[in-house]
């Protein structure tokens, strides 16, 4: 499965050790979504933003463990951290399902992250 990440499963970030076993495609950018500052991570809606990543091919070990990590229950979505959900994704060479982790609670605007870059705005919260 393609997966879309943009938080802290990003190479070198604190959780990028979980897609170890994965396939890294590259870069890449989703449009018609927002990212957001939920405090230790990142979290994603659906908006008319758009936000930078990378695209992994996961095998379905590695898809449960992001599960996991995501708080993600396909069996209880109302009380699932995230859902894994289709997202599209700006790449002319990829025509098959890509999917990214959406975050399910609310947020508030003074949350939003607005260039849609989590690593841009780590290196912001860090250089005085």
């Amino acid at each position: 499965m393609l997966i879309f990440v943009y938080g802290t499963l990003l190479s070198g970030l604190p959780l990028s050790h979980i897609l170890d076993d994965s396939e890294f495609l590259g870069d890449a950018v989703v449009r018609g979504v927002q990212l957001y500052d939920i405090g230790y991570y990142p979290g994603l809606k659906k908006g008319d933003g758009i936000v930078f990543g990378e695209l992994y091919y996961v095998n379905n070990d590695t898809l449960q463990n992001l599960d996991m990590v995501e708080g993600y229950n396909p069996n209880d979505l109302g009380n699932s951290l995230y859902h894994r959900s289709e997202i599209k994704i700006i790449l002319p060479n990829i025509t098959t399902k890509v999917f990214a982790y959406f975050y399910n609670l609310p947020v508030v605007d003074s949350m939003l992250i607005e260039d849609g870059d989590y690593r841009k705005h780590l290196l912001s919260e860090t250089v005085p």
